[in-house]
C-alpha cells in the first residue's frame, strides 16, 4: 500500500473510532499529502560512522575509524548554511603512532535572490565533469584529497577539500551561468592532519566561468573557462546524451597551453597547447545492472617512449609521480576504465560493484570490487583491490599488490 493510501485509510478509521462524520475526500487527501511530505522531509544533519579493517595491513595502519558529518539547513527564508567535515583516524598499534586526518569538505553561506540567482561564500566542493574515472574539467579539484579511503572515483570526489570561493549562479529557463572567484590562501599542502590546508585547496588565485544551454530535452552541454594566476587560460566542455532507453554517451574535454610535468622533471620545460579527454558510454539493463566503458587521454602526459625514459631515472620518476598525483592528471597518455554496478544484485539491498582500470601505455592495471549490503541504517561492505604490472609501472609500483577491506557504516 502506498503512503498516500495508508494515510487515507488512517483518516477514515480515525473518524469511525471517534464517532464523527467521515472526512471528505478532499480532507483525507490533504492528510495523505501532509503525511507524505513529512515522511519525505530531509534532515538538516546527516552523520556517517565508518569502521574499516584492512588485510594485509599496508604498514601499521590496518584499522580506521571515520566520522563524516554534513549539516545543510535554512537560517532564514533567503539564507542557507552548509557544513561538511570528515575525520579519518588510522590506528597503528600504539597511541604515539596513531594518526588522524581532518578534511573540511565544505563550510559556506548561501544567499538566494528570488528563484533564479544565488551567491555562495566560503569553502565549496565543486565537482565538474561527466566522466566516471578521469575528469579533465574538474579544474578546482586537483590536489584536494587529504585521505584516500577507497579507489572508487566517486569517493575521491566526495571526500576532499572544497575551495574557498565566492560563487554566483544565475538560472534561466534554458540555461545557467556560474562565476567563481577563488583567492590564493597558501603555497602548498600542509601535512598536519588537523590543518584546514588552504595551501592545497587554494594554491593560487583562480577565476572560473561555467555556462550551459539546453538545446533540447536531452541535450544540455556545458562550457567552462578557467584562468589561473601565472598560467594560460584553459577551456572545458561537457556533454552527455541519452541514446534509446538504456544508454548514455558522454564526452569531457579540456584544452589550453600547458606545461608538461614530465618534461620539467627531466629539465626540459616547455609550454604548448595540450588536450585532455575522457569519453564513454553507460548501459543500464532492466535488472538494474549498469556497465560503463571509458577511454581517457592526457596530452600533457608521456607516451610510450617518454614513459620508458622517465622510468629509467628512479629519482626523477618518483618526483614526477608525486607531482602528477597532486595535479589531477594521468601519469601516462592513454588509459581506459571498465566499471559495472549491479543494484539489488542477487538479493534485495545487496549491491555489487566491480572496476578495472587499465593503463594503455605500460599495460598495468588496477582491479577493485565491492559487495555492499544495506540493512536499515547500517551498511556492511567487503572490498577487494589488486594491482598488476611491472614493479615500476603506473599500477605495479603500489607497495601493496592485493588488499582486502571490511567496512561497517552507520548512517543517521
Amino acid at each position: 500500500m502506498t503512503m498516500r493510501g495508508l494515510a487515507l485509510g488512517l483518516a477514515l478509521a480515525s473518524a469511525l473510532v471517534q464517532g464523527a462524520d467521515a472526512p471528505s475526500d478532499e480532507e483525507a487527501l490533504r492528510l495523505a499529502d501532509q503525511t507524505r511530505m513529512e515522511e519525505a522531509a530531509p534532515r538538516d544533519l546527516k552523520l556517517q560512522l565508518e569502521a574499516a579493517a584492512l588485510s594485509p595491513r599496508p604498514g601499521e595502519d590496518g584499522q580506521r575509524l571515520s566520522l563524516d558529518l554534513r549539516w545543510d539547513g535554512r537560517l532564514s527564508p533567503a539564507w542557507r548554511g552548509v557544513l561538511a567535515n570528515r575525520l579519518d583516524w588510522r590506528f597503528a598499534g600504539s597511541p604515539q603512532r596513531d594518526r588522524g586526518v581532518n578534511t573540511l569538505k565544505e563550510a559556506y553561506l548561501s544567499r538566494e535572490f528570488g528563484v533564479d540567482s544565488m551567491l555562495d561564500l566560503g569553502r565549496v566542493n565543486t565537482r565538474y565533469g561527466v566522466a566516471v574515472g578521469y575528469n579533465p574539467t574538474d579544474f578546482l579539484g586537483a590536489g584536494t584529497v587529504r585521505s584516500v579511503v577507497s579507489a572508487d572515483p566517486d569517493s575521491l570526489r566526495q571526500n576532499r577539500l572544497g575551495n574557498a570561493m565566492l560563487r554566483w549562479q544565475k538560472l534561466w529557463d534554458c540555461g545557467s551561468l556560474t562565476a567563481i572567484w577563488s583567492p590564493k590562501l597558501g603555497s602548498g599542502p600542509n601535512p598536519d592532519g588537523a590543518s584546514l590546508d588552504w595551501g592545497a585547496s587554494n594554491p593560487r588565485q583562480r577565476l572560473l566561468l561555467a555556462a550551459s544551454y539546453r538545446f533540447a530535452e536531452n541535450l544540455n552541454p556545458q562550457w567552462l573557462l578557467l584562468q589561473e594566476q601565472g598560467r594560460s587560460p584553459q577551456l572545458g566542455f561537457n556533454l552527455s546524451r541519452v541514446l534509446g532507453d538504456a544508454t548514455v554517451v558522454y564526452l569531457e574535454w579540456a584544452g589550453g597551453r600547458q606545461r608538461s610535468a614530465w618534461r620539467q622533471s627531466l629539465g626540459q620545460p616547455d609550454s604548448a597547447w595540450r588536450n585532455r579527454l575522457a569519453g564513454g558510454l553507460t548501459w543500464t539493463g532492466a535488472n538494474k545492472l549498469s556497465l560503463t566503458l571509458e577511454a581517457q587521454q592526457d596530452g600533457a602526459a608521456p607516451d610510450r617512449d617518454d614513459w620508458r625514459a622517465l622510468r629509467a631515472q628512479p629519482a626523477l620518476y618518483g618526483a614526477y609521480r608525486a607531482g602528477v598525483g597532486a595535479g589531477g592528471g594521468l601519469p601516462t597518455r592513454r588509459a581506459a576504465l571498465l566499471r559495472a554496478h549491479w543494484q539489488d544484485a542477487l538479493a534485495d539491498d545487496l549491491d555489487l560493484t566491480a572496476m578495472r582500470g587499465f593503463d594503455l601505455v605500460d599495460h598495468s592495471g588496477m582491479n577493485w570490487a565491492e559487495a555492499r549490503y544495506h540493512l536499515g541504517p547500517v551498511d556492511l561492505a567487503l572490498q577487494w583491490q589488486r594491482f598488476d604490472g611491472a614493479p615500476d609501472s603506473r599500477y605495479g609500483a603500489s607497495p601493496a599488490r592485493r588488499v582486502w577491506q571490511l567496512l561497517f557504516d552507520y548512517f543517521y
